[in-house]
């Protein structure tokens, strides 16, 4: 009776663990319940809905192969074997709704045509601009390209097959260039900047699920009656890690506000950059064109840009007034 007994609690148990495996969450379920309770549920989509972001040479429109220079490259690195930082036919796509911003891009890095649904990577960044919970979606091929034709959607847990695991995504470091902001600007894709959710000065914060996306920093540095603060916060990515966020070692030194962005939005070239783009005015991005001489741009924004970057350089000094980014994110109730 007792052998009996034994083998009846031991296949309970196993039983029950079986049970508890089973109904285990994997981390890419966790992260999309989480995203979608704190931004929205996002849907499937097309990136041929999109708007092609143009590749252009000295103005003129290039369509029929990636060049090797252009006026406005990717400031977005693609890396060794594919075609450059001028691949035309990348597209973006607004999927925002009245309470959630959700930006899309599907991105070419390799020439393929206008006609092709085939791309090298589909970037995904919602954000919520009430409270600032912001969720990141990424999906790349193994050697092979990923279909942008109906994409389906990251918050589904059915859908984990095709985009990366949070994990991924988190050693990705997409956070330690959009330190200030969700959505940042560049020449690349500030000629579609209307296609573009905006909120520059609003909340902001990551969507932790517990897998580490808090990590990413989220602090800013405001030194007083900077000018370049009245359209955006400028971030400290590119730092010292504060609060627990990761130092940008962690994250393969990616070029955040204090990074190689703030250097390249006033003035220093750029991979991918030809003369125009190495020449005014395209080559002061910062602010976008508003019809300044060089003489006039230096004038109003010389003193601003020389204060960020010595803070930058030494973000202590009293005058840099380094905070945490207001979010209000809601905290998860206890189970």
């Amino acid at each position: 009776m007792k052998h009996i007994l034994s083998a009846i609690i031991a296949f309970a148990l196993g039983l029950a663990t079986v049970l508890t495996l089973g109904n285990e969450q994997t981390p890419s379920a966790v992260y999309g319940q989480a995203c979608s309770a704190a931004i929205g549920p996002i849907p499937s989509f097309h990136c041929a809905e999109g708007v092609a972001v143009p590749i252009t040479v000295n103005g003129v429109e290039i369509t029929d192969h990636a060049p090797p220079s252009c006026d406005r490259p990717s400031l977005l690195d693609n890396g060794y074997g594919p075609d450059g930082q001028c691949v035309p036919f990348s597209r973006i796509l607004n999927l925002s709704t009245k309470t959630a911003q959700v930006s899309v891009m599907c991105r070419q890095k390799v020439f393929r045509g206008a006609a092709s649904t085939d791309y090298d990577e589909i970037d995904v960044i919602a954000h919520n601009p009430s409270t600032g919970d912001t969720c990141w979606f990424q999906a790349k091929g193994e050697g092979a390209p990923v279909s942008g034709t109906a994409v389906p959607s990251p918050t589904e847990a059915s859908s984990a097959a095709f985009w990366a695991a949070p994990e991924t995504v988190l050693a990705d470091g997409c956070g330690t260039c959009h330190d200030n902001d969700p959505f940042m600007y560049s020449p690349f894709v500030g000629q579609v900047w209307d296609h573009v959710p905006t909120n520059p000065l609003g909340p902001y914060t990551h969507v932790d699920a517990g897998l580490g996306f808090a990590r990413w920093p989220t602090h800013q540095m405001s030194p007083r009656d900077n000018t370049c603060l009245g359209c955006h916060r400028i971030g400290t990515g590119a730092l010292t890690a504060m609060d627990g966020a990761a130092p940008m070692d962690d994250f393969g030194g990616k070029p955040g506000s204090c990074g190689h962005l703030a250097a390249w939005m006033t003035g220093a070239p750029f991979p991918g950059a030809n003369a125009a783009a190495r020449s005014w005015p395209l080559s002061h991005a910062m602010p976008p064109d508003i019809g300044l001489s060089e003489a006039a741009w230096r004038e109003i924004y010389g003193e601003a840009i020389a204060q960020v970057q010595t803070c930058c350089a030494e973000p202590s000094q009293a005058q840099c007034v380094v905070s945490k980014i207001l979010s209000y994110q809601k905290v998860p109730a206890s189970p």
